[in-house]
């Protein structure tokens, strides 16, 4: 039986943790033993307990941006106590790279892979110091994740550039995977969950799905939601994630007088069942490493509007539709134009999704890493 580290953020409603999840729980349990580090603070314990049921010993360090001496400490004791015939490293940027360097001096590690899951970096200052700081580092980064991982593997070409560089060489593009039939479109789901927000078949759900960061572009899409609920009083706009920038999007809201008509919600465990319920989704993001959200959205047939900055394989079906500016009045009268088409029938799943099941994706993945 193979011993197996899995690093992530571990951080409820994250999509990277999800693809965590989805990867790691089709490996054969009888071949692996699972542990995990989460390097991300959760204020729920739900990442604990889904670990605990998949039988997976779940650690926690101080993530790094808060103390990163006693968080790169935490590491270099770590691997001198704990060794595995695999660590697996999943991350949005090249500059922690510390702990990978760890795992290597201390670690004993049989095999160390890297898995890049964004393009750009999941946080970003305003100081320009700052960043200048950052980018120094990211780029150092990309050479030691380059040179010390054994196995490099990016959801798409542009992320991993991102992580290991232009010209690096043996990175294996593997884009995530989803549990179809679990996205596929409820009717039930669809009525218990519009029911539970008091909506009529009539009443247009918009919804906007993850972390309220700068990155994802939230306020964008309040600015879009506001636009369409000047012509359709009766829409609802519901928002499902959290993160630095909800104080700000609390602003806004109050601004556009949009307080009844907002619906905000931290985390929901059944993400699946909230696509059947909404009507339209606002992809708003201006960088994605894959953009798993638009994907899950298509296999309930709800339509999606992207913005151009993601990567083409996203765009797989007709339900989505690629937005070439960010112009709120533009994705306002798009949206318009085509839920007044009316309801279609969202039953089924589009055969061009099938290239993306979790089943795919975790056997490669194993094959990879063995």
């Amino acid at each position: 039986m193979k011993r197996v580290l899995v690093v992530g953020d571990f951080i409820s409603g994250s999509g990277l943790t999800q693809v965590i999840y989805n990867v790691f729980k089709h490996f054969p349990i009888s071949g692996y033993q699972i542990e995990a580090v989460a390097y991300g603070k959760d204020s729920t314990d739900f990442t604990d307990k889904q670990c605990a049921k998949l039988g997976w010993k779940l650690y926690r360090v101080v993530p790094v941006t808060n103390k990163p001496i006693i968080h790169w400490k935490w590491w270099r004791n770590f691997f001198k106590v704990h060794h595995y015939d695999i660590v697996y490293f999943n991350y949005s940027s090249s500059w922690n790279y510390l702990p990978l360097v760890y795992a290597r001096k201390y670690g004993h590690s049989g095999k160390i892979v890297c898995h890049s899951h964004n393009s750009y970096y999941s946080h970003v200052f305003s100081n320009p110091i700052m960043m200048k700081a950052l980018n120094v580092l990211n780029n150092h980064g990309k050479t030691v994740f380059n040179k010390n991982a054994d196995v490099k593997i990016a959801t798409s070409i542009q992320a991993g550039k991102w992580m290991f560089g232009d010209n690096a060489n043996n990175v294996h593009v593997v884009t995530n995977g989803m549990d179809l039939a679990k996205f596929a479109f409820s009717k039930e789901q669809r009525f218990i969950i519009r029911h539970k927000l008091d909506l009529s078949e009539d009443d247009q759900l918009i919804g906007f799905v993850g972390v309220l960061q700068e990155r994802k572009n939230p306020l964008f899409a309040l600015d879009v939601f506001h636009e369409y609920h000047k012509k359709y009083p009766n829409s609802k706009f519901v928002m499902l994630g959290k993160g630095p920038l909800k104080q700000e999007l609390h602003k806004k809201i109050s601004l556009y007088k949009l307080d009844q008509c907002v619906i905000q919600k931290d985390f929901v465990p059944d993400i699946y069942y909230w696509y059947s319920a909404m009507d339209a989704l606002l992809f708003t993001s201006k960088y994605e490493g894959f953009g798993l959200v638009a994907l899950e959205a298509q296999i309930s047939k709800l339509p999606v509007f992207a913005s151009n900055t993601n990567i083409t394989k996203i765009f797989a079906t007709d339900y989505i539709f690629k937005m070439n500016d960010l112009n709120a009045k533009h994705w306002s009268d798009r949206l318009d134009r085509t839920l007044s088409i009316g309801i279609y029938d969202r039953r089924g799943i589009d055969p061009a999704l099938r290239e993306f099941s979790i089943d795919r994706q975790a056997k490669t993945i194993q094959r990879l890493i063995n």
